[in-house]
């Protein structure tokens, strides 16, 4: 792809004024695009959640540092609980669970970090992303032909039972190259959104 194309890319996505030599403004860009996201499903709960969009982004930037930029599934157990003390977020048929609203935000987070990678690692080795999760919603779920989920209100089993399937998917697949077989699951994400 020619320089130009990806820069207008990059600019679309991080906005023209952001600083790209500042590998902390990258970092929360990324975090808080990751954010906006997750609010696909959770701006209608947005107001229920027990943190702020700052503080919930700050936490999450600060949890990710503090684990090396490495992907954990931990990470989602943690952010989810900056959303409510309940699981359940809303009332009746019409509610998400707070852990389908953090795998969404901790696996995209991870997405942009890898994309933007080369602004954010610079005096850094690259993390290993071959550990990350492939951010479910429902284009993802429907080429993975899982039935029966909603990403924003999957649960914790749920969310692995995917995984599960979208890993096996992967490793029949004979389209990777060699730089998607190092980023796990989340290959999935970039072959098929």
């Amino acid at each position: 792809m020619k320089s130009w194309k990806v820069k207008f890319l990059e600019s679309a996505l991080l906005g023209v004024t952001t600083n790209t030599n500042n590998p902390d403004i990258v970092f929360s860009k990324c975090v808080n695009l990751a954010y906006k996201d997750m609010l696909t499903a959770g701006r209608y709960y947005a107001s229920m959640f027990q943190y702020t969009k700052d503080e919930i982004c700050q936490n999450v930037k600060k949890l990710i540092t503090e684990n090396n930029f490495t992907f954990s599934r931990n990470l989602i157990y943690e952010i989810s609980l900056l959303f409510s003390n309940n699981e359940i977020i809303g009332t009746g048929n019409k509610y998400v669970t707070r852990y389908g609203l953090a795998q969404k935000l901790i696996n995209m987070t991870f997405k942009y970090l890898y994309i933007f990678s080369d602004y954010i690692f610079v005096n850094y080795i690259t993390p290993d992303f071959s550990n990350c999760d492939c951010p479910l919603d429902s284009i993802i779920l429907g080429k993975a032909d899982i039935k029966d989920c909603v990403w924003s209100k999957l649960t914790a089993n749920q969310y692995m039972q995917c995984q599960k399937k979208i890993s096996n998917i992967l490793k029949s697949s004979k389209n990777l190259d060699f730089e998607l077989i190092t980023l796990g699951n989340l290959a999935y994400d970039f072959l098929n959104w």
